[in-house]
């Protein structure tokens, strides 16, 4: 296989390991009134203590006023609340409530089950090197990241 070949069949691989893992989301999701955007803004709530809205917005790419609309659905859902941080008015924070923690439980519960499922029908060996694989591009990438 020339390098063209192999850039060619690598990309064919991780956009299908992609949409089958994003297609597991969607099924890990399906009952909990929540959109995979929306589950992914609740988890990095979750992942950052009483995030700034703008941190938030500048994590995920995406403007203030999309956070805005997306953080105000999550607060009508019951998922997380918005406050005033009481050092700085002008900065607003958001946390997660305890049916969003709850949520992101349940769905991180479906989403290990599924995990097992599928690294399951790998052998130990395998995964071991699979997860080998994934460090050394996680590295490249970083690498990569740092050069440009």
């Amino acid at each position: 296989m020339n390098n063209s070949e192999v850039i060619k069949e690598f990309d064919a691989l991780i956009q299908l390991i992609s949409r089958t893992f994003h297609s597991s989301g969607a099924a890990y999701l399906a009952g909990l009134d929540v959109t995979m955007q929306q589950f992914i803004v609740m988890k990095l709530i979750g992942e950052k203590e009483r995030p700034r809205m703008t941190d938030l917005a500048d994590d995920l790419g995406v403007t203030l006023g999309n956070m805005t609309t997306m953080v105000e659905r999550l607060i009508k859902h019951g998922y997380i609340l918005r406050q005033d941080d009481p050092e700085d008015r002008r900065i607003v924070r958001v946390h997660l409530t305890a049916e969003g923690k709850n949520l992101i439980r349940k769905a991180d519960e479906r989403k290990k089950k599924t995990m097992e499922m599928i690294l399951g029908k790998l052998s130990r060996e395998d995964r071991q090197s699979l997860f080998k694989i994934m460090e050394k591009l996680v590295q490249a990438i970083n690498q990569e990241k740092g050069e440009k």
